[in-house]
């Protein structure tokens, strides 16, 4: 990651205002479980995502990432 993405990053992310998310201790471990059984499962991109990466340059997908950080759809939805 650049220097100048990382302070945007960081800048974003301390300007973010988020609610504390309090769980209990079996949504803990039943959140836990999830995450573990999706770390295991490869994701084939679609043709579409194969397309839109085979095709853009890394400034366009810096650009694209940027925009979806904002709420814009992805590009290739």
């Amino acid at each position: 990651m650049s220097m100048r993405l990382a302070e945007r990053v960081a800048r974003l992310e301390a300007a973010r205002r988020a609610v504390p998310v309090r769980l209990t201790p079996a949504q803990t471990a039943d959140a836990a479980r999830r995450y573990e059984a999706t770390l295991y499962e490869p994701r084939e991109p679609t043709p579409r995502q194969a397309a839109y990466y085979a095709s853009r340059s890394l400034h366009e997908m810096a650009s694209d990432y940027d925009a979806m950080l904002k709420g814009a759809p992805a590009p290739w939805e």
